[in-house]
C-alpha cells in the first residue's frame, strides 16, 4: 500500500475538477449581504477617520500621476495631502455597468492589485461581483465594491472621482495617507508624461 500524498494547492488550481467546482461555489446571498454590511461599516469608520484628520474631499482639486499612483489633494497648486492608489473600477455613466479595474486596459497591472485581490477573493468565496465584470450598476454599487475591496485589502479608505471626459464613475483606494511637506507644489509629485499634459 502506497503512504498517503496530499495534493498541493498548485496542482489543483490546474485540476478542470477543481476549476469547475470553484466556478458553481456560490456564497447564499445572506451571507453576501452581512459581508458587505461588515465591509461598509468598516470602510465607513476608516472613511471618517480620514476626513477627520486629512480632509479628503475639501480641497479645491486632486491630481493624479499614474507613473507614481500617487494621488495630491491641493489648494491653489500647494499640496496638501498625498495618497497611494489603487483602483477599483468604474461605473458607466452611458450605459450604467460596472467594469473592474482589472479589466480597464488603460490601467497598469501595478494600480489593479487591490481589484485583482477582490477578484481572487470572489473565485474562492462565490462572490459573482467579485469576479465578473460588466454586470448593470450605478454609483453605489460602485462604493460597494470600494468598501468590499477595501475591506479585503486593507486600504485606508477610498475615494470617487469623475473621469476626465466625464463619462464614468473612477473608484479607487487610498493607502499611505500623508501629509505633503510644508510648501512642497502639486508638480513635484507629477512625474509622468501624461500627468504634464
Amino acid at each position: 500500500m502506497r503512504p498517503y500524498t496530499p495534493t498541493s494547492p498548485n496542482s489543483l488550481k490546474h485540476s478542470p475538477l477543481f476549476a469547475a467546482l470553484l466556478m458553481s461555489c456560490t456564497m447564499p446571498q445572506a451571507d453576501y449581504v452581512a459581508f458587505l454590511t461588515r465591509a461598509d461599516s468598516l470602510m465607513g469608520v476608516r472613511q471618517d477617520s480620514l476626513q477627520a484628520q486629512f480632509h479628503i474631499g475639501t480641497y479645491a482639486r486632486f491630481d493624479y500621476d499614474e507613473a507614481t499612483g500617487v494621488f495630491v489633494f491641493s489648494d491653489s497648486g500647494v499640496a496638501k495631502v498625498l495618497a497611494d492608489a489603487q483602483f477599483v473600477g468604474e461605473v458607466s455613466r452611458n450605459d450604467t455597468t460596472w467594469a473592474w479595474a482589472w479589466a480597464l486596459r488603460q490601467l497598469s497591472p501595478s494600480l489593479t492589485q487591490s481589484a485583482i485581490k477582490a477578484r481572487r477573493y470572489g473565485w474562492w468565496h462565490g462572490i459573482h461581483r467579485l469576479k465578473a465584470s460588466g454586470w448593470h450598476a450605478d454609483y453605489m454599487d460602485g462604493w460597494e465594491m470600494t468598501s468590499l475591496t477595501g475591506m479585503i485589502a486593507g486600504a485606508e479608505g477610498g475615494y470617487r472621482a469623475p473621469s476626465s471626459d466625464s463619462t464614468a464613475y473612477t473608484f479607487v483606494l487610498f493607502h499611505n495617507v500623508r501629509w505633503a511637506p510644508p510648501g512642497a507644489t502639486v508638480d513635484s509629485y507629477l512625474v509622468s508624461p501624461r500627468a504634464s499634459q
